[in-house]
């Protein structure tokens, strides 16, 4: 396995999940309420829906590409209404530390956010995009067509980089939780739910221009 070519990937999956937006929201939102494990479980949504863009940007598969590029709107829409509702939603709710912490989550609640992480990334056609404009950008260092081997290095690389970013993330946020009141998780909760619903707006707004 070429490593420095993995390496590549790695850096390629932190600048896509790294920056902040509503799957990173999420995951600190549920570092602060449930813990570690399932807000690292929540990233790893994102990570999987990631890896089906780099998949198919890396392969250049076309169908894949003018699939969001012709449905483009109608993703953006579903995802936009999407956030708009998950951001209401969260920033109504009324949430104690003491309810929190004894209210465990069960296995389908886990599943399901890891599923609406999933649905928030592969909604949004501009993670595709982003992938064809990195692949695209940096085509003379990938050499993609070169050898069978490299395109799967990458993506795995991808696959790390985004894994690493939701550990790094999930870990610090869930350590300092204990430090946190009442009060201030309610406002987290609330501005949680406002900022979810602003990117909903923007992407609606954007999808409708």
């Amino acid at each position: 396995m070429d490593f420095s070519l993995l390496l590549v990937g790695v850096a390629i999956g932190l600048a896509v999940t790294a920056p902040l937006g509503p799957v990173n929201i999420l995951v600190i939102r549920n570092a602060i309420r449930r813990g570690f494990g399932v807000a690292f479980l929540v990233g790893l949504g994102a990570v999987v829906a990631d890896v089906l863009y780099a998949a198919a940007a890396a392969y250049g598969v076309s169908w894949v590409s003018h699939l969001a590029a012709d449905y483009a709107r109608p993703l953006m829409i579903a995802g936009g209404v999407l956030l708009v509702m998950m951001g209401v939603w969260l920033a109504r709710k009324r949430i104690e530390i003491a309810v929190v912490e004894a209210d465990e989550p069960q296995t389908a609640k886990v599943i399901g956010r890891l599923l609406a992480s999933f649905g928030l990334t592969i909604s949004n056609p501009g993670e595709f995009f982003a992938f064809i404009a990195i692949f695209g950008t940096m085509s003379g260092l990938l050499n993609l067509h070169e050898d069978a081997a490299r395109p799967p290095t990458v993506i795995t690389g991808v696959a790390i980089g985004g894994v690493l970013w939701w550990l790094l993330l999930s870990f610090l946020v869930s350590r300092f939780r204990n430090r946190i009141s009442d009060a201030a998780l309610g406002r987290i909760n609330r501005w949680t739910g406002v900022l979810i619903a602003a990117f909903g707006f923007a992407l609606l707004l954007e999808a409708l221009a």
